[in-house]
């Protein structure tokens, strides 16, 4: 598989990224299925591993190890684990079923922090990860400081890169200045394009490497999903209101649209939508999601295909009528401040 440099200062890593979510348990209950397609990813050449605390209280770190397992002391410098931390879990009332009791609120403290990294390596069974990012910003604690005990970590070797998931224009602002930021990740695909406008663009400006998460919308560019699709009680898409109602049923038009595009050039809707996230002149790393050693051996041939620019014009217009899925749809975005900071 091809590979690129995540920014300037980030890891070589493959063109596409897997991400783990599923393997926290909020996508079903079948996890092992998903610990095979790391396997499999990794024997198909791709080297990105994206993974945090918050995909199931850890669980999602866990089962990657399992996947990696005798890979990770054989290849450690070939494979580049991507993890985060600062979302915490404290008593209260939560507000989902599949959410862990209680509710979750973003802690940059660097004691948390911490703690939070130290948990993730002995999940994964490393000294060190290749990435760490803040999950979400605390807006408690000034960006500039949690950069600041970020690179406190690289420097303790426990960390490689400083990340930041979720940010905006705004938390860039401040962030990029430190000269400390590495990587950010957000989500970005042909059906969230929120991104585009401003992050992108001062990314590229500053050297920001930039890893395009949930490139697959959930599960909508896969075109496996369709009107009257049952999730599973376990799957957090069986609450979400962006799988239900009028706004689903647009999408899953433009994702038809999508699909007869790629069928006429023989290929998988999911393949044409990494390709077209690969194509993106910001230089995204996609990352995706599988839960099967199958759907990776599919997505994973997205890396070789080229479009030409009227196809991209073409699938620019063919999402254009797409309602916005938005980067809130998850489990992991229902975060709150905190209320212990005066």
């Amino acid at each position: 598989m091809r590979q690129r440099c995540i920014g300037e200062r980030g890891p070589l890593v493959s063109a596409l990224g897997l991400g783990t979510w599923a393997l926290g348990g909020q996508w079903g209950r079948r996890i092992e299925p998903g610990v095979q397609a790391v396997r499999r990813a990794f024997d198909l050449g791709v080297t990105l591993f994206d993974t945090s605390r918050a995909y199931g209280g850890g669980a999602a770190e866990a089962a990657l190890a399992r996947g990696l397992a005798d890979l990770l002391p054989a290849h450690r410098d070939e494979i580049v684990i991507a993890t985060a931390g600062g979302l915490e879990t404290r008593p209260g009332v939560r507000r989902h079923k599949l959410d862990p009791p209680g509710r979750t609120v973003r802690n940059s403290d660097p004691a948390f922090l911490r703690d939070e990294l130290l948990a993730s390596l002995r999940q994964l069974g490393t000294d060190h990860v290749d990435v760490y990012s803040v999950h979400w910003p605390d807006p408690t604690v000034p960006l500039a400081e949690t950069a600041e005990v970020l690179a406190g970590f690289v420097r303790e070797g426990l960390a490689r890169h400083v990340g930041f998931a979720n940010v905006t224009a705004g938390d860039l602002a401040e962030l990029v200045p430190t000269g400390l930021l590495d990587v950010v990740q957000v989500p970005f695909n042909l059906l969230d394009r929120g991104a585009e406008k401003e992050v992108l663009p001062r990314c590229q400006e500053a050297g920001v490497g930039v890893l395009g998460g949930s490139a697959l919308a959930h599960g909508l560019l896969t075109g496996a999903l369709h009107r009257d699709q049952a999730f599973a009680p376990e799957d957090w898409r069986a609450y979400s209101h962006a799988f239900r109602g009028e706004d689903y049923a647009q999408l899953l038009d433009v994702v038809d649209g999508l699909a007869a595009f790629a069928a006429e050039r023989g290929h998988t809707v999911a393949q044409v939508a990494l390709a077209w996230a690969l194509h993106h002149p910001a230089g995204v790393v996609p990352v995706f999601g599988a839960q099967s050693p199958g759907v990776v051996e599919e997505n994973v041939r997205a890396a070789g295909l080229e479009l030409s620019e009227i196809e991209l014009r073409e699938l620019e217009l063919l999402v254009r009528t797409a309602p916005a899925v938005g980067s809130g749809a998850g489990p992991a975005c229902r975060t709150e401040e905190r209320d212990d900071v005066h």
